[in-house]
């Protein structure tokens, strides 16, 4: 009797037309299918503003992408954009924590990463999106928060907002080379989600360094000694991003 049971299948009890479904009625899905037409509409609207950016803004993104890549002093010379420079800074802060947060929603299905995503996974996807939204925001007021106190208190106020233009500018050039990868990600799966994501931390890795050195060149510019600047890498760089990945680190 129980062998009997055994074999019967799905569409013998319930009927060719039957189907596996989750609980709550939906279909059993994964991947980027599982985020549903909301995610996908979501990223399509991000896409489209990665190329407003780009098509209103090509020369002064081309500038700082290329003055990324030289020395200090040819960055100087980016004074003459202060206002459009301030509007990209801003367009591609909240074009990079909408990608940032989703990205995060598409991580957390992605069955290699749950573990280390235990933390977050207890919410809907939208709610881990949200949480990453409210995580890089508090994480950007904070830390130019920090620099206008710190530039009152030790009088250096000019130095502090270079630094702060510094790392938006670091930021703004990062997600402009990085989105179309990003966006890649964001709607793939299997080997080309691989390559999408490999390919934006070596942008990421190489940014990172050079938004590094030109951290301690202005340091230097200003004759700060080194501690001075390695106090600024652990307080405004490292401890920051450990507050970030704490979460992930202890699940």
């Amino acid at each position: 009797m129980v062998e009997a049971q055994n074999c019967i299948s799905a569409e013998e009890l319930f009927g060719a037309e039957c189907r596996l479904v989750a609980h709550g009625g939906e279909a059993a899905l994964s991947g980027v299918a599982s985020l549903g037409g909301l995610y996908q509409a979501a990223v399509g609207i991000v896409a489209l503003l990665f190329i407003f950016v780009v098509i209103n803004y090509y020369e002064i993104i081309r500038h700082i992408v290329v003055a990324s890549f030289r020395n200090r002093k040819d960055n100087l010379n980016i004074h003459i954009y202060s206002s459009e420079v301030h509007n990209i800074e801003i367009i591609t802060g909240l074009m990079g924590v909408l990608l940032l947060s989703l990205c995060t929603m598409r991580f957390s299905v992605v069955a290699e990463l749950q573990p280390y995503l235990a933390p977050l996974l207890s919410y809907s996807r939208w709610g881990v999106g949200g949480l990453t939204i409210v995580a890089l925001l508090a994480l950007i007021f904070g830390v130019r928060i920090a620099l206008y106190i710190v530039g009152i208190v030790s009088e250096c106020v000019s130095f502090c907002n270079a630094i702060w233009h510094s790392k938006m500018l670091c930021f703004s050039t990062t997600m402009v080379l990085i989105s179309p990868m990003l966006i890649l990600l964001l709607l793939s799966e299997g080997l080309s989600a691989r390559i999408a994501l490999f390919t934006s931390v070596a942008v990421c890795s190489i940014v990172l360094i050079l938004s590094i050195k030109d951290s301690f060149l202005l340091f230097r510019a200003q004759r700060f000694s080194i501690f001075h600047w390695i106090l600024y890498l652990c307080a405004l760089e490292i401890f920051p991003l450990s507050l970030l990945l704490a979460p992930i680190a202890r699940g």
